[in-house]
């Protein structure tokens, strides 16, 4: 899954132009000093709303970030971007953990798993992995252990 330009200078840029505020925050005085630091607290609340909001999941189908490969899954990493997807057999799950924006797999019952941080609600992951699993291989698998 490949970011579009704008998520990259939007994952770079923000967090560039909030350490370019801080530094000036420290330096100023006055009135620039209470500008910067007013202008941190509303970026942050506009970047964090941003990420959260129903453009980003639209802009990330579910059916993107999990995928069905013959007897195998393949999960996409939202976030980091430059990781390799993990794909792993459908017989070596043992465990799905799934709430709002979050799915745990866990593996052949070892206590080992990977996290995944996905823009979508509870309901819709559930769905995608009971789509790309079936009836059969979703009910055998335990959920949120």
């Amino acid at each position: 899954m490949q970011r579009k330009p704008i998520d990259k200078a939007l994952l770079l840029g923000v967090p560039a132009f909030l350490l370019a505020l801080f530094i000036l925050n420290i330096t100023a005085e006055g009135e620039m000093k209470l500008a910067a630091t007013l202008g941190s607290v509303g970026l942050c609340v506009s970047y964090y709303s941003f990420l959260r909001s129903g453009g980003v999941s639209r802009r990330y189908p579910i059916e993107d970030l999990i995928e069905k490969d013959g007897e195998s899954l393949v999960f996409h990493y939202f976030h980091r971007h430059e990781r390799h997807p993990l794909k792993v057999n459908v017989n070596t799950i043992y465990a799905l953990n799934f709430s709002h924006r979050y799915l745990g797999v866990i593996l052949d019952n070892n206590g080992k798993g990977f996290d995944f941080h996905y823009p979508h609600t509870e309901a819709v992951i559930k769905a995608r992995l009971q789509e790309v699993l079936g009836d059969d291989g979703f009910n055998n698998v335990k959920k949120n252990v």
